[in-house]
């Protein structure tokens, strides 16, 4: 297959498909022609003239989304402003695992524009990876919309998406209410992230928090009991008042 040929070369490109749960050596049907663009796009990286970056651009347009996925990556190693441009009109390929990728690329330093694009995709877009790097995305962002997306996300029918909002709950204290996290700590069918719900109740910082801990310490699992008996001590050497 295709990537594996390159595994050593761009390991950046293998690390971000792998983290996004879209691996392309494992998709079937790989034609002799595509693999020979997906070649052709990362001989073009390694010579990364003006020239050359106006034709990994261009792949942009495959038809295929092995090769257009390989553009938005291979640019990303080559020129980060290039690869946001190009990624930001990714946002609406027609192909989740490209979107996933241009999630990826679009996120750092994102305009309102573009967090605005992220936010929907964070709750609308059908494909989970996306929604997922959605959030990772736009974490950071002090738009209401966002917390709202993250709110709406705590109800997600996948768990890897529920996953991604309790982490941005995580690092950003205020992110995620307090009252939906304690009925998440007990209720999400999946322990780990169950563990994650007493994290972010920890990080909350909120006297409402020890009311989800409280019950989290009776959690059937070890390290959803272990975790919640750590972040109510933390929260107590704190002095938050319960």
């Amino acid at each position: 297959m295709h990537m594996q040929y390159y595994h050593y070369t761009y390991p950046r490109f293998l690390k971000a498909v792998a983290f996004i749960g879209l691996a392309i050596i494992s998709l079937p049907g790989c034609s002799t022609g595509v693999d020979e663009r997906i070649r052709r796009v990362y001989a073009l990286g390694r010579h990364s003239s003006e020239p050359n970056k106006d034709r990994i651009e261009a792949s942009l347009r495959d038809e295929d989304r092995d090769v257009r996925a390989t553009a938005l990556v291979v640019m990303g190693t080559v020129d980060d402003d290039r690869a946001r441009r190009m990624a930001a009109g990714a946002l609406q390929d027609p192909d989740g695992m490209v979107r996933a990728v241009a999630v990826t690329l679009c996120g750092a330093g994102a305009d309102p524009e573009t967090i605005r694009l992220l936010t929907a995709l964070a709750t609308r877009d059908p494909v989970w990876q996306v929604r997922s790097r959605a959030l990772d995305a736009i974490a950071a962002s002090d738009d209401p919309a966002v917390r709202e997306a993250f709110v709406s996300a705590l109800s997600d029918s996948v768990r890897h998406v529920r996953l991604a909002a309790l982490r941005g709950g995580i690092g950003h204290p205020g992110l995620l209410p307090a009252d939906r996290l304690s009925d998440l700590v007990v209720s999400d069918p999946v322990w780990e992230n169950r563990v994650e719900a007493a994290r972010a109740l920890g990080a909350s910082t909120e006297p409402t928090a020890y009311a989800g801990l409280d019950a989290a310490v009776e959690d059937p699992n070890e390290f959803v009991r272990a975790t919640a008996a750590r972040e109510r001590r933390a929260l107590e050497r704190a002095g938050v008042p319960r």
